[in-house]
């Protein structure tokens, strides 16, 4: 079987035809074969005329429904890119299929319960093959997940002993915007049984190994300066992957003899937080407190049915186009070691490029990483499961957002006696 290297699934639709545009454009395109996968093969063929892809793209259309033609499909791939949301209804036999047959997957999902549900059903299936499945690794949530690790790998240097964080706090600064699919996704959520949301505020519910219980706020501030926000739109997920790379790199430590060489890991007080930078304090009150009310707000029928009818299609978004560099993201962490004469540093990290197009770019560069840099991943991830982007691609996966030109960060270490030092 002639297999493509790489396979985008629900190429078709908004997230999907950024990622396939990013992959056509990739620099070292002429070194991998591409597939793309949907369910309408004329708008298969549409999506290959409109971004004007090579004669050499395989076009394969599917049913999603029929799990045996998924897995045909999915054995003819490296690495599958999986775009088909809302996940939890659609994209499971897709992670099963991969598992089974040790076909590598990355997506682009942003739903913790689904996760949750691989990491129970398919984790072991996927060590055993040794294949590498990555969930959320787009703007949810390589940028919070490799933020953290900035730092953390920062203190590692500074110091000789085994690094034992303590909390780690990053400030968001993004744009707004939903395509239809991350809207749909929202609305879906109404329709899941409560018995699979259940635990879900907890922000370790994706690792067995459990930390320090978090504090709710309403308002934050970052440590040692005079940064303010409120309530991250994202936070769920993005703390949860955050504490999964934790869970995962302390197990690994606790459990693992790698001939008498210390194993990088986070430690055992390790807590993560994160918030939507806004101009103060009480604008991040106010601004959380319009968050949960809305959110509230969309579990009620009348207002779903408004946003289903009047909102964002799916197949549709916000206008994001690849070199438009004026637009960015920024993410400023402060992280600290735990214990007596804490070291304490700053990383600050801005990615060229508004959610969605950084959403194509660390899918596609996590999925390359994969299948080129196999060799170069941490044992972690050369070992397989359910997995995170920093947990499974660590350096490897910093190596290529740096040379793609999207990703740009400096880290320094903070002298909180001459900061505002906040508690």
């Amino acid at each position: 079987m002639q297999k493509v290297d790489v396979l985008v699934l629900g190429a078709t639709g908004y997230t999907g035809q950024l990622i396939v545009e990013y992959l056509e454009k990739h620099p070292s395109r002429h070194t991998f074969t591409l597939g793309i996968g949907g369910r309408s093969l004329s708008k298969l063929q549409k999506l290959s005329k409109d971004l004007s892809l090579s004669s050499s793209v395989s076009i394969y259309p599917f049913d999603i429904s029929d799990f045996d033609s998924v897995t045909e499909l999915v054995q003819k791939a490296r690495v599958v890119i999986n775009c088909i949301g809302p996940f939890w209804k659609w994209s499971t036999p897709i992670v099963r299929a991969c598992a089974q047959h040790n076909v590598h997957y990355v997506d682009t999902t942003g739903e913790p319960w689904w996760i949750r549900d691989l990491i129970r059903n398919y984790d072991y299936q996927a060590m055993k093959t040794k294949t590498i499945i990555i969930p959320a690794s787009g703007f949810d949530s390589v940028p919070s997940d490799l933020t953290a690790y900035l730092s953390a790998r920062a203190l590692a240097k500074r110091r000789d002993i085994e690094l034992s964080l303590g909390r780690s706090v990053t400030g968001i600064k993004v744009g707004v915007g939903l395509s239809g699919g991350t809207l749909a996704t929202f609305l879906s959520v109404s329709e899941l049984p409560p018995s699979q949301l259940e635990g879900i505020k907890d922000p370790y519910w994706l690792t067995a190994v459990k930390g320090l219980p978090p504090t709710f706020r309403l308002a934050y501030t970052l440590p040692y300066s005079k940064i303010h926000g409120g309530i991250s739109i994202m936070g769920s997920i993005n703390e949860k992957i955050v504490n999964r790379t934790w869970g995962l790199l302390e197990a690994r430590a606790q459990s693992v003899d790698d001939g008498g060489e210390s194993t990088f890991r986070y430690g055992p007080n390790f807590r993560y937080e994160e918030f939507t930078v806004l101009p103060s304090r009480i604008f991040g009150l106010i601004f959380s407190i319009g968050l949960l009310l809305g959110m509230g707000a969309m579990t009620l029928p009348p207002v779903r049915w408004f946003l289903q009818k009047f909102g964002t299609q799916p197949g549709t978004g916000p206008k994001q186009a690849f070199g438009d560099t004026k637009k960015t993201i920024q993410m400023i962490n402060v992280t600290s070691t735990d214990g007596p004469n804490p070291d304490h540093v700053k990383t600050d990290v801005t990615f060229h490029g508004e959610a969605y197009v950084i959403t194509a770019v660390t899918a596609v560069e996590s999925a390359l990483a994969i299948i080129f840099d196999h060799g170069q991943l941490p044992k972690l991830g050369q070992a397989g499961g359910i997995l995170t982007p920093m947990s499974a691609l660590g350096d490897t996966l910093v190596k290529r957002l740096l040379n793609s030109s999207y990703l740009t960060y400096e880290t320094h270490t903070l002298h909180p006696k001459d900061s505002h030092k906040t508690k």
